[in-house]
Parts: structure tokens; C-alpha cells; sequence
């Protein structure tokens, strides 16, 4: 209502009245037009109770006793806006109530997430010195062989180019005449680094002190891992040159040494370190049985070596170890999860979600997507409950190691349910949770490559000794050339086994849990993979293809 009309309004009215209606309306604190069409009504009600009074005496006497009569303006105003707001339709107080809820809403959201974003994390253990503690064994420093591995990582580094480094990453039928004598004359010029490593083999022991730059066990420092790989390569070398030589004891020796050192590099060491120490021991058999293929080694010899790596390999089971993997979740939970908040710990999401920028959760391809900001706001396990589900999680994962290749993929149906179970929707875990099928593939085949290549040495001195092949492996273990069948992880069955005209097949099923016949997988280049595919082809350990 505009000023001129306001005025007009109390025209007729004394000005106690004036005044009177003005703070009513001033104290009902409602909707404009309500106010106005409550000044309008309290004027009309003061001129029909004014309009028998003969003088302006008598209308401010009359004013005032009505003023006396209505009581407190304060209270009359809130009468008054209760009446307008039950008269007022239905829908209006709908929409009314509607907004007030949504702006109370808004505003504990607003209040939600500013406590939920101003959360921090508290970090509370050295999970990198604890990691120490459980790789390090109760022994002396002088037993240790870590310092000799090191040191010849070192002199590696220090007196080979990248063009030797290069050379000695090809494989023996790939390098020119040119290029062996060139690898040749390098191997005898850095023997100080071949007597460093096997030295470091003939300790018993082997442990690193775990380094991080930010406390983190993610972050923790692994500089000589791609050192190692190089020594075996060059170890590969010196093989394989020494039985061209026709030095097959020397030969063997580095490769027990080589052997060894990807048992003392595996140990109870982090994930990444178990692969490689794998990866070690897997170029050291395949070395072998290049030997074998490409040279005729006597009994005897066969027979020692036989002994010598059965004795090697007489304590390790071929499972690969979570208990650094498991620490590694402990210290993210303490990064990724507040510890100083109501609730028992919720997500940190500036962490979790810098953990994995390329992060795919199920169908959810965008780390911005409304529902996986809902979920990491509202619904995300907290801190108690994720520890909760990692424990059960790793206590399943390591039932799970146990399994051969062809278990897991008997039970893919109810391990998938179970991880899925386990896991949940916690998004942690989705990051972070150990890819059990990689691990057991990697230790699945390294576990056939070491066994049926003590077989392949057994088959070759039964060659030897009798004139011809076996006609199946029982008779290997009936006359004592072997203590028990080779075992195919793609099949729980043991290894096939077919003689041929003038030499043998020795295979497992392969990725694709089938048999294929001893067929040989060809890659893109037209390369013989020893290892089959996923699509075709067996696992074949012989004969060697090139």
C-alpha cells in the first residue's frame, strides 16, 4: 500500500488510533498485502465505532477507550497473523511449509557439509616402521644380504649404458654374433658385480629398511626393483653363454644363484616385491630350460642338479603373502577416514579420491557423478565399519591365495558373491582391495614352471639311462626319478604328458582351463607364448619354442 494511501486511510481517524494500527501493523510482521488489508479492516472497525461521536473530543476519548480495550498491540498482532494464516487456502500453506522445510534442509546441509569437509584424518601409526619390524627376522645385520644385492645394483648402474642394459633385455636367439661377443666382453669386465650377487645368495636372510619420503607405506621408496631385473637379465646372459662354453656346472650355479635371488627379493615383502622376486625366479627356469633344450647334459649332472633345486625350493610354497598388502590398508585407513569426528571416522574424500584418478566403480565412470558424492557424503561405511570389512576381506583373500588357478575358477560364482558381499559399496575398498585373480595366476604359474621343469630333467635322465622316454610320468615316480607327479594349477589334474616320435609334450591346460592338445599360442607377431591365452592354446613347458 503506497504512502498517499496509507494516509487517507486514518483521515477520518484521531491520531492515537493512527498510531495505534500502525504499530499493530508494524509487530504482525507478515505478508505485505496481509498487512495491508489488516490496516485497512482495524481503520474501517475504528470509523464504524467513531462515526456517532459529534467532536473531535469525542472521537479521541472514544479511540482511546478502544485502544484500552484491544490490549496490547504486541499481542493483538500475533492474533491477528494466526487468523490470516489458518483463514489462508490450503495450498498456500502447503507451498508455505514446503519451502520452510526445503530451506531447513538447505541449511543443514550447509552445516553437514562444512563439518564433513573441515574433517581431517589423524594419523596415529608408523605402519612403514611397523612394516620393517615384520620383514626384518630376529638375526644378525652380517646375515643380511640386501647391502651386497645393493651395492651391485650400484656398480650395475654405474658402469652399464643404456645400450648394454638394452642388450642383455634380448633374448639369446634374437642377438647377433656381434652383439653376444659385445655382451661377452661386458660380463667379464663386471665380474664384481656377478660375485656380489651370489654372495647375497649364499646368505640366509634378506630384508630391506622400508624408506618413505611422506610416512606413507604407498609412497614407500623401491629404487633397486628395476636393478634387480637387470642382474637376472645379465645372469641370463652369463648362462647362457657358459653352456654355448660348454661350462654347464658353471651355468647352473648362476642359476640356483639367480634363483635364489628371487626367493630372497619375493619373501614377505609388499606386493610389487613378490612379483618381481617371481619374475626372477621364473627367467632363471626359463633359462634352464633353454639349457635343456639346446644342449645334451649328461646324467649324472641332470641328477645333481635335480637334487640341488628340489632342495632349493623344499620350503617355499609358491603363495604369495598379504601381510604387507594388508598393513598397506591399515595406513590408508588412518589417511582416508577423519578420527576426530562424531561417528566413528567418515571419508576423507580429497584422499580417497587422489588415490585413483582414473577410478571406475562398477558403472559409475565419473568421479563427479551425483552418486558417488551422495555416497561418500551420506551412505560410505565409516572408519570402524571399513576395518571391520577389510579384516574379513583379507581373511578370505588369504584362503583364496591357497587355490590353484583351476579352484578359483570352479568357485568364480561364489567368490564373486563373496567379494562382492565383502566389499559392499565402500569405495575404499573397491580402490584398494588386492586383484586375487593376478596373484594367483602369477603364482599358479610360477608354481607349474618350477615343477614341471624338475620333471622335464627327471624325463631327460630316464632318456639317458633307459634309451627312451617314459610312457608316463607314474612310471617316473614308481622308479624314484621323481617323488610325486608334476600338477597342472589350470586343471588340479597332473601335467600331460604324450611322447612322440623322438621327443616328448609336457603341458598344463593354460588360462582357458581347457585342453587344447599341447597347441602353442602365437601371439601378434607371430611369437610362440609358452603360456597359452585366455582364448587358445595350452601352457606348454616342452619342447622350447622359439
Amino acid at each position: 500500500m503506497k504512502k498517499k494511501e496509507k494516509n487517507k486511510l486514518f483521515d477520518n481517524l484521531p491520531a492515537c488510533a493512527a498510531e495505534f494500527i500502525k504499530l499493530i501493523i508494524k509487530k504482525i510482521r507478515y505478508r505485505k498485502k496481509v498487512r495491508a488489508d489488516v490496516m485497512a479492516e482495524l481503520a474501517a472497525h475504528f470509523e464504524d465505532e467513531l462515526r456517532s461521536c459529534e467532536t473531535d473530543e469525542e472521537k479521541d476519548k472514544k479511540a482511546q477507550q478502544l485502544i484500552a480495550d484491544f490490549g496490547d498491540a504486541k499481542l493483538l498482532a500475533i492474533l491477528l497473523r494466526r487468523a490470516k494464516k489458518r483463514c489462508r487456502p490450503l495450498w498456500r500453506t502447503v507451498v508455505a511449509r514446503t519451502f520452510q522445510t526445503i530451506g531447513i534442509l538447505i541449511l543443514c546441509f550447509i552445516i553437514y557439509l562444512v563439518w564433513f569437509l573441515t574433517g581431517r584424518p589423524v594419523i596415529t601409526t608408523n605402519y612403514v616402521a611397523e612394516l620393517n619390524r615384520i620383514v626384518r627376522p630376529t638375526a644378525d645385520e652380517s646375515l643380511n644380504a640386501a647391502p651386497l644385492y645393493e651395492r651391485a645394483v650400484e656398480l650395475y648402474n654405474e658402469k652399464t649404458s643404456d645400450e648394454i642394459t638394452k642388450l642383455l633385455g634380448t633374448k639369446y636367439n634374437e642377438a647377433t654374433d656381434e652383439q653376444k661377443q659385445v655382451i661377452e666382453e661386458w660380463l667379464n669386465e663386471n665380474e664384481e658385480i656377478f660375485n656380489l650377487v651370489i654372495a647375497g645368495t649364499q646368505k640366509p636372510y634378506y630384508w630391506q629398511n622400508y624408506e618413505s619420503k611422506t610416512g606413507e607405506v604407498l609412497s614407500i621408496l623401491m629404487p633397486n626393483l628395476s636393478g634387480f631385473r637387470n642382474l637376472a637379465y645379465a645372469l641370463r646372459w652369463r648362462i647362457w653363454l657358459s653352456a654355448e662354453q660348454g661350462r654347464y656346472q658353471d651355468a647352473f650355479d648362476d642359476i640356483k644363484s639367480s634363483y635364489r635371488l628371487g626367493q630372497h627379493i619375493k619373501g614377505d615383502a609388499v606386493l610389487i616385491e613378490q612379483f618381481v622376486g617371481m619374475a626372477i625366479e621364473a627367467v632363471a627356469v626359463h633359462a634352464l630350460r633353454d639349457i635343456l633344450s639346446w644342449h645334451k647334459i649328461d646324467s649324472d649332472r641332470l641328477a645333481a642338479l635335480q637334487k640341488d633345486f628340489e632342495s632349493i625350493i623344499a620350503d617355499e610354497d609358491f603363495v604369495v603373502s598379504l601381510k604387507a598388502e594388508k598393513l598397506t590398508m591399515y595406513d590408508e585407513i588412518q589417511r582416508c577416514f577423519t578420527d576426530d569426528r562424531i561417528g566413528n571416522g567418515h571419508i576423507y574424500p580429497k584422499r580417497l579420491l587422489g588415490l585413483s584418478p582414473g577410478l571406475c566403480v562398477k558403472e559409475r565412470s565419473d568421479l563427479n557423478s551425483p552418486y558417488l558424492i551422495m555416497q561418500i557424503l551420506f551412505t560410505h561405511p565409516n572408519k570402524q565399519q571399513t576395518q571391520k570389512s577389510i579384516n574379513q576381506l583379507y581373511d578370505y583373500v588369504e584362503t583364496l591365495a591357497t587355490k590353484t588357478a583351476a579352484q578359483l575358477h570352479a568357485e568364480t560364482d561364489v567368490v564373486e558373491n563373496r567379494l562382492k558381499q565383502l566389499i559392499g559399496n565402500n569405495i575404499f575398498l573397491e580402490v584398494l582391495a588386492p586383484a586375487i585373480r593376478s596373484i594367483i595366476e602369477i603364482s599358479s604359474r610360477l608354481s607349474a614352471d618350477v615343477n614341471s621343469t624338475l620333471a622335464i630333467i627327471a624325463i631327460l635322465r630316464y632318456k639317458q639311462d633307459t634309451g627312451d622316454y617314459p610312457e608316463n610320468l607314474e612310471e617316473l615316480v614308481t622308479v624314484g626319478y621323481v617323488k610325486e607327479l608334476p600338477m597342472d594349477p589350470w586343471s588340479d589334474k597332473p601335467l600331460v604328458y604324450k611322447k612322440t616320435d623322438d621327443n616328448f609334450v609336457l603341458y598344463g591346460f593354460g588360462p582357458n582351463f581347457k585342453d587344447d592338445g599341447g597347441k602353442v599360442f602365437y601371439g601378434a607377431k607371430g611369437t610362440a607364448m609358452w603360456r597359452g591365452s585366455k582364448d587358445e592354446g595350452d601352457t606348454v613347458f616342452w619342447p622350447v619354442y622359439k
